[in-house]
């Protein structure tokens, strides 16, 4: 899995997509605003210098537009529409009767859709010599019904008797669809294009100066990867999804594991020091203590002792001492091997020869122990492995001295080669001796562990030697997994598999 990070999950990347969003938003919502504030400003420009209008108009007239009668003259208000669109199209004039009723208009094709108008929003602009502080002051656009339009509007009273209203729309339909094709026109788009340049330019700069400020981060998070990939680390936390910050939390949290792993190993270990030389020092103050005492009873007895009683404390003391050699040779050899100071020479050799070499080698010790020690009938005694010679012979003689050891008087022990597949041979030591209890099967090949209910005497389960130890260590330097099938009413099957020599 590559233990690099996506280029779209990067950190300058992710920073920079989410500020040239938020910038475009701000941008759209600055366009918006400003499209808004211009419609606003041509309002209160419009509404301001055309505020007077209506009252000039309605002062021009030479008749009454509203009759006495309140209806209005239609001939004098489609000569003024006339007049007044000629000098300005966008104008739309239309006449009020006092509660807002629309109740005359010049417009060309359909009249307004509207029958009344709301008067309490442009009533102050009716009759007001100074223009009102606050502008513009919209009123209904009777053209359409719940839009509302910049207005100039004039009150029309008659001896003192008001009869209705002049209210001209300042903005009509035809000014309305201009504007919109306006607001279409070259000018938004080129605003709208220069828009885009500034903000493709400012992601540019900000690609720039993201990778830049993120470059240190970067270079941390590579060299965390790089430190973890070299240590063996989670294999999650090569391809961890995201940026560089989920990455050093990710690699954080497989070192604050990695150092609590280790802490309890590092716990594991010095228990088993410590174990270990107590171990160590009962296995070998024994002998030594045997030795000793045979010795001083030679130095103290002197000629007190016949030839016979002294050759037996000498041979006494020889046994103690090649006891105490073995086992001093066990922990110089299991030291090497835990050290990785041995290393295999692997040559092609008959495994039956060594077989039958191992089993003479031990027939002493089997006859001594009243054990039948033996080879399986129809083992492949001709077939070649690929392996160290010396070390094979060495873990068949630690399992042998140990199903030697666990046998009682007129048992056996089998070694047996069997065909493990396709290129393989499986090589089997059996011992019908008293079994190992289930639950000591995960600790026989731990150096110096002992079974509870077995204090004093190593057994199967005990696992109070060496040996079994140095078993295992060799077979992992051949890549060997040796398995164990053991039943306290059958016996103990120790097997491992070598590769067959070609």
């Amino acid at each position: 899995m590559s233990t690099t990070t996506a280029w779209y999950r990067r950190l300058h990347v992710r920073l920079t997509g989410a500020t040239l969003l938020v910038l475009a938003l701000l941008a759209a919502a600055l366009l918006a605003a400003a499209r808004r504030q211009a419609a606003f400003d041509a309002l209160e420009a419009t509404q301001r210098l055309q505020l007077g209008l209506a009252a000039t108009i309605a002062a021009q007239q030479p008749r009454r537009l509203i009759g006495a009668d309140g209806r209005p003259d239609r001939a004098l208000l489609a000569a003024l529409a006339m007049h007044a669109m000629a000098l300005n199209p966008a104008l739309e004039v239309y006449l009020l009767a006092p509660d807002g009723r629309v109740i005359g208009h010049a417009l060309d094709g359909p009249g307004p859709l509207a029958d009344r108008v709301d008067l309490s929003v442009v009533r102050p602009l009716a009759g007001r010599a100074q223009v009102p502080p606050s502008l513009p002051l919209l009123g209904d656009d009777p053209r359409r019904p719940g839009a509302r339009n910049v207005v100039s509007v004039e009150g029309l009273s008659y001896e003192g008797s008001m009869s209705g209203y002049l209210y001209v729309v300042l903005q009509g339909q035809t000014q309305q669809a201009v504007a919109a094709a306006v607001a279409q026109s070259g000018a938004w788009r080129g605003l709208l294009l220069a828009a885009l340049a500034v903000t493709a330019g400012a992601a540019l700069l900000l690609v720039l100066a993201m990778s830049m400020l993120t470059r240190p981060l970067r270079r941390l998070t590579d060299e965390v990867r790089a430190f973890h990939a070299d240590a063996a680390a989670p294999a999650g936390l090569v391809g961890v999804s995201g940026d560089e910050v989920d990455a050093l939390r990710e690699a954080t949290r497989a070192m604050q594991q990695r150092i609590a792993q280790q802490l309890r190993h590092l716990q594991d270990n010095d228990q088993l020091r410590r174990e270990l030389v107590s171990n160590i020092s009962h296995d070998l103050h024994t002998p030594l203590a045997n030795v000793q005492g045979y010795v001083e009873t030679l130095l103290l007895a002197g000629d007190q002792l016949d030839a016979v009683a002294r050759r037996q404390h000498l041979e006494t003391a020889l046994r103690h001492l090649r006891r105490l050699h073995r086992r001093i040779a066990d922990l110089f050899e299991l030291s090497k091997l835990d050290a990785g100071g041995v290393a295999p020479r692997l040559e092609p050799f008959r495994l039956g020869e060594l077989l039958q070499d191992v089993v003479q080698d031990g027939q002493l010790a089997a006859r001594e122990r009243g054990v039948v020690l033996s080879l399986a009938a129809g083992a492949e005694l001709q077939a070649s492995v690929l392996a160290d010679i010396g070390l094979i012979e060495r873990v068949l003689q630690n399992l042998v001295d140990n199903a030697l050891a666990h046998t009682p008087r007129g048992g056996a022990v089998t070694l047996a080669v069997e065909r493990e597949g396709p290129g393989a041979l499986r090589v089997a030591v059996i011992d019908t001796g008293s079994g190992i209890a289930r639950e000591h099967l995960a600790h026989i090949f731990e150096r110096y562990w002992r079974a509870d209910d077995t204090p004093d005497s190593p057994g199967h389960g005990a696992g109070a030697g060496l040996g079994l130890a140095i078993v295992k260590r060799i077979l992992d330097l051949h890549d060997s997994l040796v398995c164990v099938d053991s039943d306290p009413a059958r016996g103990t099957r120790f097997a491992f598999t070598l590769p067959q020599a070609a």
